[in-house]
């Protein structure tokens, strides 16, 4: 085969889209979008909510979408932006796994559109908006805490009326941390495990045993917070 044959193979081969086939293909890639938008929005569980990251996502769907558009068009112009798109490097952190979770899932609906099937495309994205509201809203069954208790000085904590009064409340009780001062001032660092939300009446009673200056309980979930 020649190389005019090749050349002419690539043209002949390669797909036309029209103003209205193009507009109906974005315009259904915004509609996933828009599910992907607040499917984000809704199970969002971070104090400080990044609506530049979320809009990003509804346009790096269309972008995958034009992307798909060009290199299925032409073959010949395919290869070259194949091979620019290679050495492009993206240096932006993300530090949330969820994050990246949604960036994939707008590269793939994005494929999807590009490629048509319509039905695909809204089947899935609407199964995994679900999903992921769901999972967002289930309580855990159990909950971990860290429990920080502050003895006075001089000793006067009783570590094992702290330990009888946890036994009511929690499922499992470990020792992390014990520190003792010069001046006899203790701090008991636990993680706790209880079934459901920590009651408050806990709190109290742990605050009334003598020799207890301080309690503070937080919630270990293992997740950055920002």
């Amino acid at each position: 085969m020649s190389k005019e044959e090749i050349i002419s193979y690539f043209y002949t081969n390669s797909t036309a889209y029209g103003v209205k086939r193009t507009f109906a293909m974005l315009l259904c890639g915004l509609l996933a979008g828009m599910i992907i938008y607040f499917t984000y929005y809704i199970t969002s569980e971070k104090i400080v909510y990044n609506r530049k990251f979320n809009w990003s996502l509804v346009i790096m769907l269309l972008v995958t979408v034009i992307v798909m558009m060009t290199i299925s068009s032409n073959i010949a112009v395919s290869l070259g932006m194949v091979g620019a798109l290679s050495i492009v490097r993206f240096r932006t952190a993300v530090k949330d796994g969820r994050d990246t979770m949604f960036i994939f899932w707008a590269m793939a609906e994005g494929l999807c559109v590009s490629s048509q099937n319509y039905r695909m495309t809204f089947t899935s994205v609407l199964f995994i908006a679900v999903v992921l509201i769901v999972s967002s809203k289930t309580p855990g069954i159990w909950n971990r805490y860290l429990l920080v208790i502050t003895g006075l000085g001089g000793g006067m904590m009783d570590q094992e009326t702290v330990f009888q009064k946890l036994k009511p409340y929690v499922v499992s009780q470990q020792i992390r941390t014990i520190n003792r001062s010069k001046d006899s001032h203790q701090e008991i660092i636990m993680e706790i495990k209880t079934k459901g939300e920590l009651k408050t009446a806990l709190i109290d009673e742990l605050a009334e045993i003598p020799g207890v200056q301080s309690v503070n309980c937080v919630v270990e979930s293992g997740e950055k917070v920002g």
